[in-house]
């Protein structure tokens, strides 16, 4: 489907305007890490208290959850075991447990004064399996990229396009990483989820304009790389953009009508689709320019000298 026609933009030639962009957006974010001592990890990663109680009458989870929120409990999770016992798991803080159960009691009694609640257990909960599952994430990032280049480089007979995908893709996850940082919002494993989600959903984007790049470029041996380039990213123009906006509305819906529990997620995936996008066009394509005309250069550098001797 196509509702731009012969568009004739020439994106190579706002390249560099596009790299001092992402990078003061991705200096933006490494400052905000640095200054906040890394991510703010969720209950997964840095462990929490975990507490079951149970309710004299049935409990609304949303009603719940705003409940403590306005009582000053952050970083916690609900789960719901059966109409009257909730689970609440709460971020490791300075507070010890007693002085964390006392408090929840205090906020519940003081909104629920007609409902008995009790604390049935409560316990320490180590980030053990947070870190398992971060360290099977990190490495299934790490091979996925490593797959990406080869199978690129395989495909492409040189091993820059599968490097700029994989630049273009990293530039995208640590932008939203660095977006998150400055709004201190937590990194949960479901963030983690949506990450990864992004990921596949760039590298596919900028894979479809490097095939068309690479089709272009047997169609138009003589022409110059760059011209080659501009026109192989307008001719998919009306397909990344159709792309992104249908998968935006579809994440924005989550995110304003999808609840506390997907909230982060569906934010992560919003900025995501559009930075996704944005490096597709901006990023991945004018990687591969810039390193064709560096190795132009070299070349023709070697020519010279060699023709002097």
């Amino acid at each position: 489907m196509q509702f731009l026609h012969d568009t004739k933009i020439d994106f190579l030639g706002k390249r560099k305007v596009f790299f001092i962009l992402s990078s003061i957006l991705i200096l933006a974010g490494a400052v905000s890490l640095v200054l906040k001592g890394g991510p703010n990890l969720g209950i997964d990663f840095k462990g929490g208290v975990l507490l079951q109680l149970s309710f004299s009458q049935s409990m609304d989870l949303d009603t719940l959850r705003g409940t403590l929120t306005s009582g000053g409990i952050d970083g916690f999770e609900l789960q719901s075991t059966s109409r009257d016992w909730i689970i609440i798991r709460v971020k490791k803080t300075d507070i010890t447990q007693d002085e964390l159960s006392e408090k929840l009691l205090a906020i519940l009694k003081e909104k629920f004064p007609d409902i008995t609640v009790n604390i049935e257990s409560t316990e320490y909960v180590g980030p053990a399996v947070g870190r398992h599952l971060f360290k099977q994430a990190f490495f299934a990032i790490i091979f996925s990229l490593l797959g990406i280049i080869v199978y690129v480089a395989f495909r492409f007979h040189s091993g820059i396009w599968g490097t700029a995908g994989v630049l273009a893709l990293a530039h995208d996850v640590f932008l939203v990483l660095g977006l998150f940082s400055i709004l201190d919002k937590e990194i949960t494993l479901t963030v983690v989820a949506a990450l990864l989600t992004l990921a596949g959903f760039s590298i596919n984007d900028t894979i479809v304009i490097f095939d068309r790049i690479r089709e272009n470029t047997r169609l138009l041996v003589k022409e110059e790389l760059g011209n080659i380039i501009n026109r192989s990213v307008n001719e998919t123009l009306s397909r990344t953009i159709i792309t992104s906006l249908t998968v935006f509305f579809v994440v924005l819906t989550l995110f304003l009508f999808g609840g506390d529990v997907i909230h982060d997620f569906a934010f992560a995936l919003l900025i995501g689709v559009v930075v996704g996008s944005y490096s597709t066009i901006f990023v991945a394509s004018p990687i591969v320019y810039e390193w064709q005309m560096m190795r132009k250069k070299r070349i023709s550098a070697k020519l010279r000298g060699g023709g002097r001797k």
